[in-house]
């Protein structure tokens, strides 16, 4: 087996505006967040979205403070065009400027420090952007509720609603001397806010919407389109026209300008509320007199209740605190009733990524779960349900069911298949499949919930029989011979769709297929199906024919070159693809490592280990289609290429010794990370947290709290931050191993980075649900001298019985565990840091370890 440590002492790697001497963690390194974040060059273009969980749309909220409407694409479908027609024209694109004449101080997202962000409270979906304008402070809030009922009404099948989003001006005179403040609102089209894998907004003004403005109402026809009461200070003018602002090359028409005379010290504020579309003037009536405070105050007391519940981490670091809590809120937002289509899912990303991809839901749902919001988790999962079907959708023609040549036995027509959502389907993906499976039995080996599982026609539990059958029915088409030869991809899925551009026969498709097979049989094992022991059996068979037919790929395959003249294997994504040339740098690059991260190889398999060297040690120079990437990103984004782009510069550059599919373990598409997972099922501990800081000094923007798709691109990927949130939860309480569908182990504090064990420092991990049921609660505490740690560990009611329970006992500064005792009896220390736990479901420990001198 090849070693990574010893191939990477083999290649050269070049080190400019890269982040210290090494790019790659060895054993003696631990990363912190404060060393990541002074690698690379931040985002600048957030987007926060508001809105309410189950309503459909959402409002995003620029980096500006400039407020857009969609949805932005999608809208040629026939059930788009059914869910907006009763709302009218929904896109808008509301441009906000300040000064005597009209400008705006950072339209294209330069980190202008003019300029500064944050959340209500470090961790509410209530984003505030706050704009200096000389001696002039402009404080805007915008939060979202529905006009009628509550909060929780979102979530009700029957309940449609309307939106309404405010934005709330406040302006303070820190001067000594009187000033003037002035509030430009410019609303446009959105033909100049690009909201794609790279957002921007183009330097000039949109043409305006056909609207006017009379007290309070801002109209288009007879509907109304927004809503601007009179403040008690100032006036509102109109303007039918002004000369261009400053930087932009055509007038700006129909405006609004608020004008408020302030002393210094005095403040005032005004309010514009705007509901999703366009309303009858009596609804307009109804805007107009909300009690604007009062509804904030809901606001915030709606998206504290979703930020306390269950679930809670606490770290020493307040940064992952704020961002920990942050993530129900981000998440919840997305999850929409296509109120016409009667179609429950959970978005990709608001008003650009409108279409349905069932795996970016299906892998993030847990996070739900196991903060308690199982609520809102299952009329998404009983979507999978209710749209399981027999048609592929055209999946077997490739990337997006279109006609590419691809050569594929098709699929048989069976009922079964949980990756297609109608016209919504934004690409049929065997992912989808599997992650469904997967997203059904987590959810119920976490709530242990048999009302819920069901049984026959129309159950969860049968919908996982159906997908798990209609795998191995599929897997059998591609059993044949040509001339008395097995062909390529012998016992594997069909050729189909990968992603978005990629198909074939590749490793992504079935390894993750027999992901979510291997919970289904872990499932039906823990309630004693009839079934169990023959769907394990095909689970092993699966992952040992996977195995084969990718060991005889690697051997066909061109292996890497190195710089001394060695080279390495190369573990190919697809079965036919042996020319590692050919990667781009999409989640498919990572392939066979994603198959040992989520255990459909083991994680230690040679052809894991390999492909982690590849990635590692990276391609020759000039070769390979890596470094394209940052090119076509910039065009992609219409010329306005975004500053953190520049990241990628020296692993993108063509003219470097060795390119490099990521760096620091982040990949170019942040929302589907590998290195969490990888680093975690293989216990590599400096690699997970080279990972883990970088992935949190990058990929999220820091004053929202958000994470994106590709750096500074589309805006609040939910299914990210619910990806990001387990791994996190995993460094915590782990259930790890069982790779083949059997019984797993259940490990506490895995992976806490040294940097969280200083002294008196604490962790909490409060009322955290696990996939064997039942719950835990855990609190840490480093002694005052540093050495020795005390933790007391609950855990009650699980359903299941783990195959091991352990917890790892670090120092803050390196020294191994010397002794341990659990309620005060001395244990044995195992593999330096390691302490075996009782077997048993429910348990009160206080344990403490001592380290060495």
């Amino acid at each position: 087996m090849i070693r990574v440590k010893s191939v990477l002492a083999a290649v050269v790697f070049h080190t400019a505006a890269l982040c210290g001497p090494r790019l790659w963690s060895l054993d003696d390194v631990e990363w912190t967040l404060e060393q990541a974040r002074a690698c690379w060059q931040p985002m600048v273009r957030p987007v926060q979205h508001v809105g309410v969980p189950g309503y459909q749309f959402q409002a995003g909220v620029m980096w500006d403070g400039s407020l857009v409407f969609g949805p932005l694409d999608w809208l040629q479908l026939q059930v788009m065009r059914a869910e907006r027609a009763p709302l009218g024209e929904t896109r808008l694109h509301l441009s906000v400027g300040f000064g005597d004449s009209m400008r705006f101080v950072d339209r294209k997202g330069t980190a202008n420090p003019l300029l500064r962000r944050w959340l209500e409270e470090g961790r509410l979906p209530i984003p505030h952007v706050l704009t200096r304008d000389g001696d002039l402070t402009w404080d805007e809030t915008v939060f979202a509720h529905l006009l009628d009922g509550e909060f929780d009404d979102g979530m009700k099948l029957a309940k449609n609603g309307t939106l309404v989003t405010h934005a709330v001006f406040r302006v303070k005179n820190e001067g000594l001397v009187h000033r003037t403040g002035h509030l430009w609102l410019h609303f446009g089209t959105t033909d100049k806010v690009h909201f794609g894998y790279k957002c921007a907004q183009l330097p000039d003004l949109a043409s305006s919407i056909e609207h006017t403005y009379h007290e309070p109402n801002g109209t288009v026809g007879d509907l109304v389109r927004y809503v601007m009461p009179a403040p008690e200070r100032g006036e509102i003018r109109w303007h039918d026209a002004i000369d261009p602002p400053p930087d932009t090359s055509t007038p700006a028409q129909r405006l609004i300008e608020w004008r408020v005379e302030l002393a210094p010290g005095e403040e005032a504020s005004a309010r514009l509320s705007l509901p999703y579309g366009h309303v009858d003037a009596a609804t307009g009536a109804r805007i107009a007199a909300i009690d604007v405070a009062a509804e904030l105050d809901k606001t915030r007391d709606f998206w504290r209740r979703i930020e306390r519940g269950a679930g809670q981490i606490i770290t020493p670091d307040p940064f992952v605190n704020d961002y920990l809590a942050a993530v129900p809120g981000q998440m919840a937002q997305q999850i929409a009733h296509r109120a016409r289509t009667g179609v429950w899912m959970y978005k990709t990303s608001p008003n650009h990524y409108e279409g349905y991809w069932p795996c970016n839901a299906a892998k993030a749902l847990p996070a739900l779960d196991l903060r308690g919001l199982d609520s809102m988790v299952e009329p998404v999962l009983g979507e999978f349900v209710r749209q399981q079907t027999g048609d592929v959708r055209n999946m077997h023609k490739g990337a997006l069911g279109n006609e590419q040549g691809l050569r594929s036995e098709g699929f048989e027509e069976r009922h079964g298949f949980l990756g297609a959502f109608g016209e919504w389907t934004a690409n049929p993906l065997l992912v989808s499949h599997g992650l469904g499976l997967w997203a059904l039995a987590s959810h119920y080996r976490i709530l242990r919930d048999r009302d819920w599982l069901g049984e026959g026609p129309g159950s969860p539990l049968q919908a996982m029989l159906d997908g798990f059958d209609w795998v191995s029915a599929q897997r059998r088409r591609t059993m044949r011979e040509v001339d008395g030869v097995k062909v390529e991809h012998w016992g594997l899925l069909p050729a189909a769709s990968a992603h978005d551009w990629l198909a074939g026969n590749t490793i992504f498709n079935d390894a993750y297929c027999i992901f979510g097979m291997a919970e289904v049989a872990r499932l039906l094992r823990e309630i004693e199906h009839p079934k169990a022991d023959a769907f394990a059996k095909e689970v092993a068979d699966y992952r040992a024919c996977l195995r084969d037919r990718y060991v005889a790929a690697r051997d066909r395959a061109e292996p890497i070159p190195l710089p001394d003249g060695s080279s390495l294997p190369y573990v190919p994504r697809i079965v036919q693809e042996l020319d590692w040339r050919r990667l781009d740098w999409t989640y498919s690059g990572y392939s066979p490592v994603r198959a040992g991260a989520w255990g459909a190889l083991d994680p230690h398999d040679e052809l894991v280990t390999q492909s982690l060297a590849f990635l590692e040690g990276g391609m020759p120079r000039a070769q390979g289609s890596y470094f394209g990437a940052a090119r076509a990103a910039a065009s992609e984004a219409v010329g306005a290429r975004p500053a953190a782009d520049i990241n990628w510069a020296d692993v993108s550059d063509p003219n470097a010794p060795r390119h490099h599919m990521w760096r620091h373990y982040v990949e170019y598409e942040t929302m589907w990370p590998i290195g969490g997972p990888l680093f975690l099922a293989r216990d590599d501990l400096p690699r997970f947290f080279e990972w883990l800081f970088h992935n949190l000094a990058v990929t999220i923007h820091q004053d929202w709290r958000v994470g994106v798709e590709s750096l500074d691109g589309a805006p609040s990927t939910a299914p990210g931050e619910g990806e990001r949130w387990q791994y996190v939860r995993r460094m915590f309480v782990n259930e790890r191993e069982g790779w083949d569908g059997s019984a797993q182990s259940l490990w506490f504090m895995q992976a806490v980075p040294r940097c969280w064990l200083r002294p008196n420092d604490r962790i909490a991990v409060r009322d955290m649900r696990t996939w064997f049921g039942g719950r835990v609660d855990l609190e840490s505490h480093v002694a005052a001298d540093g050495d020795s740690i005390d933790v007391h560990l609950r855990w009650r009611d699980l359903a299941a019985s783990p195959a091991r329970i352990v917890i790892r006992l670090r120092s803050g500064d390196g020294r191994p565990l010397r002794a341990a005792r659990i309620n005060d009896q001395p244990v044995g220390v195992h593999s330096g840091d390691l302490v075996e736990l009782p077997l048993e479901r429910e348990a009160d420990l206080r344990i403490s370890g001592i380290f060495a001198p």
